[in-house]
């Protein structure tokens, strides 16, 4: 399990395949776990980076809390430690943010960027349950709720009801360290790119699920309406986390675009 010893953290990544780098950004409580459905097709003929950010899996950072610009700054610091160069980025909610920063104040390291359930400022609905469930855990409560209820907002409907009837039930993440995620949510409650996102410059592609109820379509669409020239993919039937196969075409002709 290899680590990388930047910006005063012990960052635990993994990478895998050769060719122009892709870099793969996790969002809330998300581990590298959380993209094994697309890299074997994008590793086909690529070399992707992925990795825990502070506060969630096996990264380890000091515990004095997480400022937005700290995400940011830590990813910066990978590409230098990995000798990334110019990349492709994709980021997925809270991943998306960072990705959205990352372009803005690094475009020179992109080839492309694309934002997957991604948002211009933290919903206030999903702020105030997730910082309520965090708090509760912070208080003695069982860690494993934090994944569970957020699973209730990531998940459509349609899901639950399809693993219902497969006798399934979705399994909440195991590990989670509260102190971590309440330090990720007060990073995510930093973020706000309303005033800027008509900034970047790096071509775009905005993938979003119709049924995203953790981060309402209309986010998304706040986002790629004003990004110049970024490329649309809405998502029938799919809430915030959304199956790679579902998007994973479209994303591949991103990069090779800009390859």
């Amino acid at each position: 399990m290899p680590f990388a010893e930047i910006n005063g953290i012990r960052m635990h990544y993994e990478e895998e395949g050769e060719g122009t780098p892709v870099v793969l950004v996790t969002g809330f409580s998300g581990n590298t776990d959380f993209f094994k459905q697309l890299i074997p097709a994008v590793s086909a003929d690529h070399r992707v980076v992925y990795f825990d950010n502070r506060g969630a899996g096996t990264t380890e950072y000091p515990r004095d809390g997480i400022r937005a610009q700290d995400f940011v700054d830590d990813i910066l610091a990978l590409f230098d430690y990995l000798d990334i160069g110019r990349a492709h980025m994709l980021g997925w909610s809270l991943g998306g943010h960072m990705a959205q920063e990352f372009a803005l104040q690094h475009p020179e390291l992109l080839r492309s960027l694309t934002l997957v359930s991604a948002y211009p400022y933290r919903p206030a609905r999903s702020s105030y349950f997730m910082n309520g469930i965090v708090d509760c855990a912070l208080e003695g409560g069982r860690p494993e709720y934090i994944s569970m209820m957020t699973n209730a907002f990531c998940f459509t409907e349609d899901f639950f009801e399809a693993q219902e009837a497969k006798g399934h039930r979705l399994k909440s993440l195991a590990g989670l360290d509260p102190k971590g995620l309440k330090d990720q949510m007060n990073a995510l409650d930093e973020f706000d790119t309303r005033e800027k996102v008509h900034l970047i410059s790096v071509p775009t592609l905005s993938v979003h699920g119709l049924d995203d109820i953790m981060v309402e379509p209309r986010f998304g669409d706040y986002i790629s309406d004003r990004i110049p020239g970024c490329k649309v993919l809405r998502v029938p039937g799919a809430g915030h986390i959304i199956k790679p196969a579902l998007y994973e075409k479209e994303f591949l002709a991103h990069i090779e675009e800009n390859d």
